[in-house]
């Protein structure tokens, strides 16, 4: 009788792989398609980046609705391949996995520490915002009332160090919440100013793709890359969800498409507000004023006060679900014994990296105190902070997007050859073009001398080398703790 070899199955033939396992170090939660989407949308601040990045956008360019559009597909395109390797691979760590599983254990391990720098600075820059963002709501109630920036920062980061503490279910509520009322509150200035059509009235051409060919379009994609993170995130909760290689793909794309279609036409009704022909011009004179200025206009005074509210709560969302993600990379680290083990252990009750997310929280505090004894200037820490998040995650980006494409070419798999070689392509292609532009640009999100900007640029080249260094020490010391990098023994 002819005997068949063993055929490694993909993990769409197996949904509950994640669930099957049994391990101390498993994550435990039961977080359906809505709770993941609402949990990683609101690490994006939808609110906080129509308030004060799209106008940024604006200011290069009357194209950015359909920036937007462009960029949607593209980030689609990298899903396609970042939710193969979510079926294909049944375990937990994300990126920390995926370039490990494509790229090699030394890349892995420097993938996993660029994804903790890229989302430690981004948690900094929140944190730090979210403090400006209380004395700004402050203001708009009490005129002349002014408070240390920090305080505020530590009461709001205290509260999602605790609530990060407990089931990931429970921060999938609260942040539900937050992100219906500012997603709302968002839809309501859309509709009225669309509506409106603005001092000019109604005009299609921000929607003219013709406007994507100007000298800036590298600058106008860059910033409009920027503000699409967060939908990766879904492959982090892994083992925190129902039937994970069905939901995981699922709250993805739902994340690329909810954030492409709201993010331009947000843009367009902030163009219209100021007139499709003046747009440019205001955006550059004062980004910052262009929505207040529109609120102002079309709404009244008590409209800036409410936004100012709920910028508070989009930020402290944020900053609640980028805690929870550094958790959950924080926790793979140490289950793979690169951190202290001990660090790896699971709530009983509520199936948490409680251990995990209490360091994370502890240095995070320290960083916050270091960052108020320097004495340096809020917004300044928070642009250097936002600045090198922003560099990272498409350093990031381009690095899973190599691992998906050599993955692929040395594994054999039922998934198309359109969305295991050519969409991971032409996403690379186009994250790699922001890539380039973001580093001889780095004036652009970080204001400061031209030594600044350097040691900003090198520090997500310098994670990598640090963990690629320290898993070659590992393979002549500890082959055992080598083996097991990017979740290999689960």
């Amino acid at each position: 009788m002819k005997q068949e070899l063993p055929v490694r199955r993909e993990a769409a033939d197996e949904p509950e792989v994640s669930e099957a396992r049994s391990s101390k170090y498993q994550l435990r939660g039961r977080m359906g398609t809505t709770g993941l989407l609402f949990t990683v949308l609101a690490f994006t601040a939808p609110l906080g980046v129509v308030f004060g990045f799209v106008s940024v956008n604006i200011s290069f360019g009357v194209g950015v609705p359909i920036a937007f559009v462009a960029v949607a597909v593209l980030m689609a395109l990298f899903a396609m391949g970042f939710t193969g390797m979510t079926k294909a691979i049944p375990r937990p760590g994300a990126f920390y996995t995926y370039i490990r599983e494509g790229l090699g254990r030394p890349f892995g391990l420097g993938g996993s520490f660029l994804a903790l720098v890229t989302y430690g600075f981004n948690v900094t820059s929140c944190i730090v915002v979210s403090g400006i963002a209380v004395n700004n709501l402050l203001g708009a109630f009490v005129d002349g009332v002014s408070t240390p920036w920090w305080l505020w920062s530590m009461v709001m980061f205290g509260i999602a160090w605790v609530l990060s503490y407990f089931n990931v279910e429970l921060s999938a509520k609260v942040l539900s919440v937050i992100l219906a009322v500012e997603v709302l509150s968002v839809a309501v200035f859309d509709i009225v100013i669309i509506s409106n059509g603005g001092p000019e009235g109604p005009s299609f051409e921000p929607w003219n793709p013709s406007n994507l060919f100007t000298p800036t379009i590298g600058v106008l994609l860059l910033f409009s890359i920027g503000v699409f993170n967060g939908f990766e995130a879904t492959a982090i909760y892994r083992d925190e969800v129902k039937k994970p290689a069905i939901t995981i793909p699922r709250a993805t794309f739902l994340a690329v498409a909810f954030l492409g279609i709201f993010y331009a036409v947000s843009a367009f009704a902030l163009i219209l507000s100021a007139g499709t022909s003046q747009a440019v011009a205001v955006a550059g004179a004062d980004p910052t004023a262009m929505m207040p200025d529109a609120l102002l206009r079309y709404f009244g005074a008590f409209a800036n006060q409410v936004i100012a509210i709920l910028l508070v709560t989009s930020f402290f969302a944020s900053g609640l679900s980028l805690q929870n993600i550094l958790s959950r990379y924080t926790h793979s680290l140490a289950v793979d014994g690169i951190f202290p083990r001990s660090i790896a252990a699971v709530h009983l009750k509520h199936g948490s990296p409680h251990r995990a997310a209490v360091t994370v929280g502890a240095v995070l505090l320290l960083v916050l105190l270091v960052l108020v004894l320097s004495g340096g200037d809020e917004d300044s820490l928070y642009a250097a902070a936002a600045g090198v998040a922003f560099y990272g995650m498409l350093l990031l980006l381009c690095l899973t997007a190599i691992a998906v494409i050599v993955y692929f070419r040395r594994n054999k798999s039922s998934m198309s050859f359109w969305r295991t070689l050519i969409a991971p392509i032409v996403a690379l292609a186009g994250i790699g073009f922001a890539l380039f532009t973001a580093s001889f640009n780095m004036e652009l999100l970080v204001a400061g001398d031209p030594l600044l900007l350097t040691v900003l640029l090198l520090i997500p080249y310098a994670s990598i080398v640090a963990g690629i260094f320290l898993a070659l020490v590992l393979r002549s010391r500890k082959p055992d703790t080598y083996i097991r990098i990017g979740r290999a023994l689960d």
